[in-house]
């Protein structure tokens, strides 16, 4: 079922399709409508969107500014009027509809969720306690409670966000739910929108359709925008968007596979009233298209409470409500319970959880959720089913002029057209392309993903890049930083490299350099990788992309920079301290450089992908401190250093790049050094090399433990994304 909006003072036709004739149902001047009841009625049975063959029944409630094109009713909002449509359908055609997502009922029985202490081991306590809830497609549902109430654990649990510490069953439409099946057909939006903060909407747009659709399949990327109001701003960044435009992209991005189930925490979060209205509307528009839409909210006002379908209440991980919004007030009231007169509801039961017997009562009172409070009308209560029917139920604006209403047809097959005096609409029609391309979308049945690795790894490797190369901010503060250091190292040891009578200048020059490859690496994952992780753990969660590819792909995507800013430090720094120009020397000289920085940015990745920014402000220091202990260890006395010690020693990736970096400017055949003094020891290279003792070195084995240590630590960070995205 697809919603959209109507603009107002619009002069609006019913047409009803029966055989070749046609009966319409004309208003000769604007009709205003509160609030418009939709019934199929035939037989008792119920029928939402699905294609069907038979005559069924249901019932839709469609208000304010909505109208539903499924059946293509279009009313506009002045809240005096209200009218009860009620039709006959058999044998819909939908030949020429846009393919609606498949409808999926979610159920929970006696769900529980622990969550268990990480430090104190054996200490455990239960935020969700055995509830149980139905959540039908179509209808918008708002988990509600106070805080701390386990409303957020409730919906990881049932989106399958968090699964470890969950026990209960999950059914589906009935049937016990499949998780891989069901996360291909749901998504789950967090609370902050994560959004790649350098992309224009459009482009975000573009590489969810390149990640989440099949090859061949063209996404319907401007009609969504268009019905999401975001069409205005395709050429926006995102980082520059508003928070209500920030939520609605987040709700786009998702909406490019037409998932059935959406399931979004605290969606109104952060935003004004009018942007929060606006919010939970289009939410309310994504139902009414027969998506199951559940999203935590805490205390909304009365007029919002009001645009959910259904309530489910929480409070002290106990279901103390579930059921019709407009039920709950009455349900209430039949407990003895009253909400006081221009009281908000939502506020009123929120304030009742204040008191621990009541919370008890009222968990009783629904079975814990297995009740549901309802006011909706029995389908045998209907009036028959060859019936059509436009009552004017009551009418309180003057302004509203006599209308005349045709009545009644035996024959009617579906309501599918439609005209309007005005063409003004704020949505139209999908194209016919995107309408194909929607069901071809559905029908492609994958066990994974729908694109390979390789297309992820394109497309996400293509983005990082773009991201890369627009903050040009972060590159000239880097360029410079590099450039700087630079000088400042050259200035320092100018001309040294040269002068035998510099031996303990020439180790200090080789230390401080492997040190400034070391901590410039180490600590910028270390503060910036943690935000990524969180948006990269939602679209991993919804299935954009397998872990694999995107690692892949953040490996490479950093190697342009910062190799080239390595080799500009390297360049510079070669040449002012004086170092005989060789060519293999040189290229050495800019290897070593190159491997300890990538060593040290998978140190810092390693940590970025575990703990947060402020855990990993504290870590990374001390993480590098024990390598640059080892670094230092010993050059004094190297020939009285344990073989054991030896060893360890070789652990330290700092270590290696010194003595790598110590054979690279002494070794390769080096000529003796100058001397001015009477007697110059360390003149003849080859005596630096033994009195190190590392004369038997290899710069080679060097870099290849460097090598090692590298592949091992991003092996470690990689470990870290999956043990973070774990459910």
């Amino acid at each position: 079922m697809r919603l959209k909006i109507v603009a107002a003072e619009q002069v609006v036709r019913y047409a009803l399709r029966a055989g070749s004739a046609c009966v319409k149902v004309l208003a000769r001047d604007v009709i205003r409508v509160d609030r418009v009841q939709l019934y199929h009625c035939t037989g008792g049975k119920p029928y939402h969107t699905e294609r069907s063959a038979q005559c069924a029944a249901a019932r839709e409630t469609l208000s304010y500014e909505f109208f539903d094109n499924n059946h293509n009713i279009i009313v506009q909002y002045c809240a005096s009027l209200s009218i009860d449509l009620l039709t006959h359908f058999c044998t819909p055609d939908f030949s020429d509809i846009s393919e609606k997502p498949d409808k999926m009922d979610l159920e929970f029985r006696n769900l529980t969720y622990t969550v268990h202490s990480r430090i104190l081991k054996g200490t455990s306590r239960q935020v969700v306690k055995g509830v149980n809830g139905r959540f039908r497609s179509g209808q918008l549902v708002a988990i509600m409670g106070p805080s701390g109430a386990g409303k957020s654990s409730l919906l990881n649990a049932i989106s399958g966000y968090r699964s470890a510490g969950v026990t209960g069953e999950l059914l589906v439409n009935g049937e016990t739910r499949d998780e891989h099946s069901f996360q291909r057909s749901s998504c789950y939006i967090t609370q902050e929108d994560l959004l790649q903060p350098l992309l224009t909407v459009r482009e975000a747009m573009d590489v969810a359709a390149s990640l989440k659709l099949p090859r061949g399949v063209k996404a319907p990327s401007e009609e969504i925008l268009q019905e999401l109001g975001l069409l205005d701003h395709q050429h926006t960044r995102t980082d520059q968007l508003s928070g209500g435009q920030k939520k609605r992209l987040s709700i786009a991005l998702e909406l490019v596979n037409n998932p059935p189930v959406f399931f979004l925490d605290e969606p109104t979060s952060g935003l004004d009233n009018v942007t929060t209205v606006q919010c939970v509307k289009l939410l309310k528009l994504l139902a009414r298209q027969g998506r199951t839409v559940v999203c935590t909210i805490h205390q909304p006002a009365a007029s919002l409470f009001e645009l959910f379908d259904q309530a489910y209440i929480i409070a002290d991980g106990l279901c103390i409500y579930q059921g019709d919004t407009e039920a709950m007030v009455p349900h209430l009231t039949s407990l003895g319970l009253v909400c006081p007169r221009h009281h908000n509801p939502a506020d009123f039961i929120i304030e009742l959880t204040e008191t621990q017997e009541y919370i008890q009562m009222l968990s009783q009172e629904i079975l814990n959720g297995t009740l549901y409070k309802s006011t909706k009308i029995d389908a045998s209560s209907e009036p028959p089913a060859s019936t059509m029917q436009l009552k004017i139920c009551y009418q309180t604006d003057d302004n509203v002029a006599e209308t005349e209403i045709v009545l009644s047809t035996d024959k009617c097959t579906y309501m599918k057209e439609y005209t309007a005096a005005s063409s003004t609409t704020l949505a139209s029609k999908m194209s016919k392309d995107s309408s194909v391309a929607w069901m071809k979308m559905q029908k492609v049945e994958t066990r994974g993903y729908p694109t390979t690795y390789f297309q992820q790894f394109a497309v996400l490797l293509t983005r990082m890049l773009l991201q890369i190369s627009r903050n040009r901010q972060a590159l000239w503060i880097q360029t410079i930083h590099h450039i700087g250091c630079a000088i400042l190292v050259g200035v320092c040891f100018f001309n040294m490299a040269n002068d035998g009578t510099q031996m303990f200048n020439h180790l200090k020059m080789c230390v401080g350099l492997i040190i400034f490859f070391a901590y410039t690496q180490i600590m910028v994952p270390v503060l910036v990788y943690p935000q990524e992780v969180k948006l990269v753990k939602k679209e991993h969660f919804n299935r954009w992309y397998n872990l694999i590819p995107y690692y892949g792909a953040l490996t490479v995507s950093k190697l342009p920079v910062q190799v080239s800013l390595n080799i500009i430090f390297c360049s510079i720094v070669y040449f002012m301290v004086g170092v005989p120009y060789a060519h293999d020397r040189f290229l050495t000289f800019c290897l070593i450089g190159n491997v300890v920085s990538l060593v040290s940015e998978g140190v810092g990745m390693a940590i970025g992908s575990v703990f947060s920014v402020r855990n990993g402000c504290a870590i990374g220091p001390a993480a590098i401190a024990p390598f640059l202990g080892l670094a230092i260890y010993g050059f004094d006395f190297a020939h009285k250093i344990p073989l054991m010690m030896n060893i360890v020693m070789k652990t330290s990736f700092i270590r290696c790049g010194v003595v790598a970096m110590v054979l690279t400017i002494f070794g390769f055949g080096r000529e003796p050094l100058e001397c001015n003094d009477v007697y110059c020891h360390f003149a003849k290279p080859n005596v630096l090399l033994q009195y190190l003792d590392i004369e038997r070195s290899s710069v080679w084995f060097e870099i290849f433990i460097m090598i090692f240590i590298m592949v091992s630590v991003r092996f470690l960070c990689f470990m870290g994304l999956r043990w973070r995205f774990a459910t």
